[in-house]
């Protein structure tokens, strides 16, 4: 499979322009949600032309063994997740989901990244086998993929191997470069409306947001001004 340099440009920078634009014009939390679920759309487009162009993707629903890695989010996919989990689940299975959030950040709290990466935890919106948060899932999980549900499964019954070449993952090429603009595009266009645009961790970054001064009402961090020496 091949990615048109053209292609791999135009999206991006459409997906750069919405986020700025949608961002400059509010910074709360539906104008998130409405970001992630643009750049996740973007994903399920590019997958599913590539499966249906023959590319041998082997990911699939209830296959979870990606659920369980190291995620980093980008601050508006910390909020749209927020958001989400406040206004789009059922009222018991969100206060289920708070509960594993701050039991794994607190757990995370003691690990370092290495080791949190070996540690298998589980994403808090695993739910029966399906991300519950999927239409706004981090740019990071929609953009992972992988040709052998053998080589995921290995990857996960052997963790302490992560990083290594014993745990690499097959993937195309085309799609990862994909992945990677699209990505850079998300932080580009929070930068471009005068956002701060670093990653953390997932539940960390979510422990934050639900206990945090303004938990009511969060809105996305500025960015910080440019030292004269920067």
């Amino acid at each position: 499979m091949r990615v048109s340099r053209e292609h791999l440009t135009t999206v991006p920078q459409a997906v750069r322009r919405y986020a700025a634009d949608t961002l400059a014009q509010g910074s709360n939390a539906p104008a998130c949600e409405a970001v992630s679920r643009r750049v996740a759309a973007a994903f399920d487009a590019e997958f599913a032309a590539a499966t249906a162009a023959g590319a041998p993707i082997a990911c699939v629903p209830g296959c979870v063994f990606c659920c369980h890695l190291r995620v980093g989010v980008l601050p508006h996919e910390a909020l749209a997740l927020w958001h989400y989990l406040r206004t789009q689940l059922p009222a018991a299975e969100a206060a289920e989901i708070e509960r594993v959030i701050r039991a794994n950040a607190q757990r995370i709290d003691e690990l370092t990244p290495a080791e949190h990466r070996a540690a298998n935890i589980p994403c808090a919106f695993l739910r029966a086998g399906r991300c519950s948060a999927h239409p706004v899932r981090p740019s990071a999980c929609a953009a992972y993929h992988s040709l052998s549900r053998e080589r995921c499964e290995h990857a996960f019954d052997n963790p302490r191997d992560a990083g290594t070449p014993k745990n690499r993952r097959p993937a195309l090429l085309a799609l990862q470069a994909f992945g990677d603009a699209l990505i850079a595009a998300a932080r580009a266009g929070l930068e471009d409306a005068g956002f701060a645009s670093a990653e953390t961790e997932l539940h960390q970054s979510l422990r934050a947001l639900l206990e945090g001064p303004h938990n009511a009402n969060p809105s996305l961090p500025e960015a910080s001004p440019c030292p004269k020496s920067c």
